[in-house]
């Protein structure tokens, strides 16, 4: 019998739905020749506060994972549901993305095959790299669970804490993981083989590079109620730890950048010990406002848990809306060249108009017949904890 779903992490999910598209937002105008440094800096800080987003779905990836399968994984049935809810939606939404941006191709075997290129190597849809890294935990999960199983199991037997040190040392070994990719692996990836300088150029779609916040999730889901509490306990801490971090990546990004423009957000990557730091205190805190909102059944709650619902859909059909969307605006920028003065507040109305399209459009695609190959999963109608 499937356990009830957590109230909180449907919260959180929506929200990291939120931070994804705005971040792409930022992207399309914090770099921008005519964007004022005030507000390139204005929308680089925001964009520190929201780097959570994807490590924040990888964490609910692996807490719900090993809190629906713990104990009773079945890998042929399970891989079976993530190649039909997760995969047939990616190789549908990159064909759609194909024909958006070459419209005059022909459908042919030669169609076919670029496409097939696109799905193992996505260079069109810039934010797919996300799917096959995501995928890598799923073909993996019975080797995390193994081991997160041996861990719960020596804590039971011992009566000791197994799991944090666990957690302790994992985090050690990813934050040298990210000096390593960060200080080393860009300047010395030509000297390996090819086959290893592709590996290493494209490391952010390789699950080991998000592997700490995957094991993160599956720790609360071993022990839920007692990372509730811890949560809650550290509040005062982790905001003194979520301000340090978040002025050391703004120094960080400052030395890089200086006054020049355009700024460069590459500083602002989310594969370096800094940033590990700041992304792991704004999970703490996500966590912290994912359990307030579900206290009360206000408006926040039930938005951000509908967000959530349709995130994965709505995360797949996301960057076409804001390319179209990137399109009229700079036509009515065109027409009104006072707009480009303002870009903070351009970024936030086309953040706005994008998250409300996309979910609307995974929610209408979901209730068409076989819609579901197009949003992936909705969520369930069970009782929420």
């Amino acid at each position: 019998m499937p356990k009830e779903r957590v109230a909180e992490w449907d919260v959180m999910r929506g929200i990291a739905f939120l931070a994804i598209v705005l971040q792409h937002s930022i992207g399309q105008f914090a770099n921008r020749k005519d964007t004022s440094l005030f507000d390139a800096y204005t929308l680089a800080g925001i964009l520190h506060l929201i780097k959570f987003g994807v490590p924040a779905f990888v964490m609910l990836t692996g807490a719900v994972l090993v809190y629906n399968y713990y104990g009773k994984l079945k890998y042929e049935t399970f891989i079976r549901k993530r190649f039909i809810d997760i995969l047939i939606p990616y190789f549908l939404w990159t064909a759609i993305y194909y024909i958006y941006i070459f419209p005059a191709k022909s459908i042919n075997i030669e169609w076919l095959k670029e496409v097939g290129q696109q799905v193992l190597v996505p260079t069109q849809g810039y934010h797919f790299w996300f799917i096959l890294m995501i995928f890598q935990f799923y073909l993996l999960f019975p080797l995390f669970l193994k081991g997160i199983t041996w861990a719960k199991n020596k804590r039971d037997q011992n009566d000791t804490w197994t799991l944090d040190p666990l957690l302790v040392f994992t985090g050690l070994g990813y934050m040298f993981l990210m000096w390593v990719s960060y200080k080393y692996l860009p300047y010395h990836a030509s000297s390996y083989p090819s086959f290893l300088q592709y590996f290493i150029t494209n490391r952010n779609s390789n699950f080991l590079f998000y592997s700490f916040y995957f094991i993160f999730g599956a720790v609360i889901a071993i022990e839920l109620e007692r990372w509730r509490k811890i949560i809650k306990g550290s509040f005062r801490w982790n905001m003194i730890l979520v301000i340090v971090a978040y002025v050391w990546v703004g120094y960080e990004l400052f030395i890089g950048t200086g006054y020049s423009l355009p700024i460069n957000l590459n500083w602002s990557t989310t594969l370096k010990p800094s940033m590990f730091i700041l992304v792991f205190s704004e999970l703490i805190a996500l966590y912290m406002i994912g359990m307030k909102v579900t206290q009360k059944n206000h408006w926040i709650n039930i938005l951000t848990s509908w967000l959530g619902k349709y995130s994965y859909g709505g995360y797949l059909v996301h960057a076409l809306v804001l390319g179209e969307l990137i399109k009229f605006m700079d036509a009515f920028q065109m027409m009104y060249p006072t707009l480009n003065q303002h870009y903070v507040l351009v970024t936030f109305v086309a953040f706005v108009i994008v998250s409300a399209v996309s979910t609307l459009t995974c929610f209408m695609l979901s209730k068409i017949p076989f819609g579901r190959y197009l949003t992936g999963p909705t969520g369930s109608t069970k009782k929420r904890m």
